[in-house]
């Protein structure tokens, strides 16, 4: 079962403003990274990939440790892999995009299922039946009532 992050604008009317991102792990993300970021419009990030495959490459050359270079080269493939969607959320959120919800499913068509089946209505379509708040809807605090903890236990960093 995988896991999706809704974001939304703040304001949207419909279904079209909703964004499902799959969270975890991305295969063609560690096949063809550089690829996969432009094809996801993560420019900066696609940028920043192609320069240090570029570095490795020069690297390899000038010190003559190809072998390196690519291990090094599968480790960036990698970190694409498991961040890759962290940064598409990321770059959602800096446009404006609002976390709604994570959803549990076993594909996109279902998750889009579960969240629109517990949507709250429009006010002006079902002003005489409205739902209650939604639980991601609710402000949430970070802090403790003592401040801000660090880990699992009550100190504050003190000392």
């Amino acid at each position: 079962m995988a896991q999706f992050v809704v974001l939304e604008r703040p304001g949207a009317k419909g279904a079209e403003e909703a964004c499902f991102v799959r969270d975890g792990f991305s295969p063609i993300a560690l096949i063809m990274p550089l690829l996969w970021l432009l094809f996801q419009r993560l420019w900066f990030e696609a940028a920043a990939v192609f320069g240090i495959s570029l570095l490795l490459g020069l690297g390899a050359s000038h010190f003559g440790a190809a072998g390196a270079a690519t291990a090094l080269s599968m480790l960036v493939s990698l970190f694409v892999a498991l961040e890759g969607r962290n940064w598409k959320i990321a770059k959602l959120r800096r446009q404006g995009y609002a976390e709604r919800a994570a959803i549990a499913a076993d594909d996109l068509e279902e998750a889009e299922l579960r969240y629109f089946s517990h949507r709250q209505p429009d006010a002006e379509n079902n002003a005489e039946h409205p739902l209650p708040q939604r639980q991601w809807d609710k402000p949430r605090s970070i802090h403790t009532p003592l401040g801000p903890t660090i880990g699992l236990v009550g100190h504050r960093g003190e000392d």
